[in-house]
């Protein structure tokens, strides 16, 4: 019988502990089975009969072979895992080698129960990939729900060579007719439900007058109206100390994403101020003094490229000696450093291989989790990839008013999708357009991949404003780590011994999620985005246009429609 975790919900770490008792529960067989019979009955309704007849392996289904011939059964819609046995296993092939098949053909009554109730099998007409869609699209547009990335400042005081925004940043704040603008335009959103608030930058503590004002704002608003709001920053944490983590979280900022890139020689060197000046011990200093003194949340993001890919166990070991773990509310991830925009400096020498980087982080990711600086190994709650690019209800408004739909172009105004100030024409540039025309289902690549429904195209930006001087392929660590990740969890969950990983079933090799994107099937996915702007503003668009950015796109809006624009509209008349 099957050991089961079915995960359907965002708060995935919550269940670990029931999932692990279940796992060992004597009665499972008997609760399972009653569960599984609930879902066939939910899922098959009326048309049970007919429906139920025939069956199907779930196209999101991913096995992962074990040492001893039995083997993990993961779901990435579902997100259910499973482990089978080695006759259970064995069945479940012969299962997966057929096109359909009937309960009949199945000795083993329990085991499709708990495969059904898990969404491992699905019945023979089953559309799974409109299914994954129509959730796609609904994320994307929920209803009554926004989200702003505000940037008081472009400026920073940290010159990290090699940051996406360049070094040369400017130095203006955030003034009061953009800040009321921005307030305007929530009061706008009648049927708002929640505000969610990123602070952004260049380093926005810098403009941390911005952020008291608005916030006080914002928060007054909000709790007149029965308005959910919740907050969070993105700092370099050089004025992070106690005092200011308090003033906050008293506006309601519960989570700081600060970046640390290794141990203090390393990281001085990468992340120093403008004047050259170290950064790591003040930063660390600041990093205590928020725990301490606040219940606010800080998440180190460790960008690991050539340059300190070796040494970032020793800044791990700085941690401990800082007793961050046991301080609370303080966790660390990894993340590659790519060169996403032409103003990424060094990153074009400093970004590993896909191949390496996720080779290396799996080791980093386990030692922080024995360190206590993670959780376990779970898959995102909803769609990676819904964020405020891709989704309908999110912006980012940059300190001059300029709004964009990705983090990534800020910096760059010909870029924009609009202003705050004219909130009637955001969505009419061509900007905009490309942002709201890109899906993950109009490319092959991501259309077969059987992670989708949890990464959801996981980077618009790379297939919007890909660039094959750049190169910086969306695919989430998940992608190269498939099995990897679906074996540490059942692992941490103590439902496999480490000695059960077969080595043969290694993600890069094995590619149990798909085919990865290339930069190939990356320029094809933008081609189709363009190709649908061209029709949506009946003009042809390329992709020399596309990068002169916002001037050159919407210039030629009044002139003659394409041969494209004018054969479309045919089609519609």
């Amino acid at each position: 019988m099957p050991d089961f975790e079915c995960q359907v919900s965002q708060n995935v770490e919550q269940q670990d502990m029931e999932v692990a008792l279940l796992a060992r529960d004597p009665a499972r067989a008997e609760t399972l089975e009653a569960a599984a019979k609930q879902v066939l009955s939910g899922v098959h309704g009326r048309r049970r009969e007919t429906v139920a007849s025939r069956y199907k392996i779930s196209r999101y289904d991913i096995p992962i072979r074990l040492a001893d011939d039995s083997a993990l059964l993961f779901n990435s819609r579902t997100r259910s895992l499973i482990l089978l046995s080695d006759g259970e296993a064995r069945t479940y092939h012969e299962l997966a080698d057929r096109s359909s098949f009937s309960s009949g053909q199945v000795n083993d009554r329990l085991l499709l129960e708990a495969l059904v109730g898990g969404g491992h099998v699905v019945g023979a007409v089953a559309d799974e990939l409109a299914v994954v869609r129509d959730s796609y699209e609904e994320a994307r547009g929920a209803k009554g729900s926004l989200t702003l990335t505000i940037a008081p400042t472009m400026a920073c005081n940290f010159a990290c060579g090699y940051c996406f925004q360049g070094l040369n940043k400017p130095t203006t704040r955030m003034k009061p007719d953009v800040q009321n603008a921005i307030v305007d335009f929530v009061k706008a959103k009648k049927d708002l439900k929640s505000l969610n608030i990123v602070w952004y930058g260049g380093e926005p503590l810098m403009g941390k007058d911005s952020i008291f004002r608005l916030s006080d704002l914002l928060i007054s608003y909000c709790d007149k109206y029965k308005i959910s709001y919740g907050a969070g920053i993105v700092s370099n944490a050089w004025f992070l100390n106690g005092e200011m983590a308090a003033q906050l979280y008293t506006r309601r900022v519960r989570w700081v994403q600060v970046t640390i890139d290794g141990d203090r020689g390393t990281h001085d060197r990468m992340r120093p101020l403008t004047s050259g000046q170290g950064t790591f011990d003040r930063i660390l200093d600041n990093i205590a003094e928020a725990l301490d003194q606040t219940a606010i949340s800080i998440n180190a993001r460790v960008n690991v490229g050539q340059s300190n890919v070796d040494n970032v166990d020793a800044m791990l070991d700085c941690f401990v000696e800082r007793n961050f773990a046991k301080r609370g509310n303080f966790s660390v991830y990894f993340a590659p450093i790519e060169a996403s925009t032409p103003e990424s400096g060094s990153a074009f020498e400093e970004r590993l291989s896909r191949v390496e980087f996720n080779r290396k982080v799996l080791a980093l990711e386990e030692r922080a989790r024995r360190l206590g600086f993670a959780s376990i190994q779970a898959a995102s709650g909803g769609f990676a990839g819904m964020c405020v690019a891709a989704s309908h209800g999110g912006y980012v408004v940059s300190g001059n008013g300029d709004v964009h739909k990705c983090w990534e172009t800020a910096h760059d105004p010909s870029k924009r999708t609009g202003s705050i100030f004219e909130l009637d024409k955001l969505h009419n540039s061509v900007n905009a357009s490309l942002w709201s025309q890109w899906t993950p289902f109009d490319n092959p690549v991501c259309a077969s991949c059987k992670i989708l429904p949890m990464c959801g195209g996981f980077c618009a930006h790379r297939f919007v404003y890909s660039n094959p001087a750049e190169a910086a392929l969306p695919c989430p660590s998940w992608k190269w780590n498939t099995a990897e990740y679906i074996f540490s969890r059942a692992k941490d969950l103590g439902v496999v011994s480490a000695d059960k990983w077969l080595p043969g079933e290694a993600t890069v090799e094995a590619k149990q999620s798909g085919e990865r994107h290339s930069l190939g099937s990356l320029q094809a996915a933008q081609a189709r985005v363009l190709e649908k702007v061209s029709a949506l503003h009946g003009r042809q668009i390329d992709s020399v246009m596309l990068f002169a950015g916002e001037p050159t796109l919407d210039a030629a809006l009044s002139e003659a429609p394409a041969e494209g624009g004018r054969a479309l509209e045919s089609a519609t008349s």
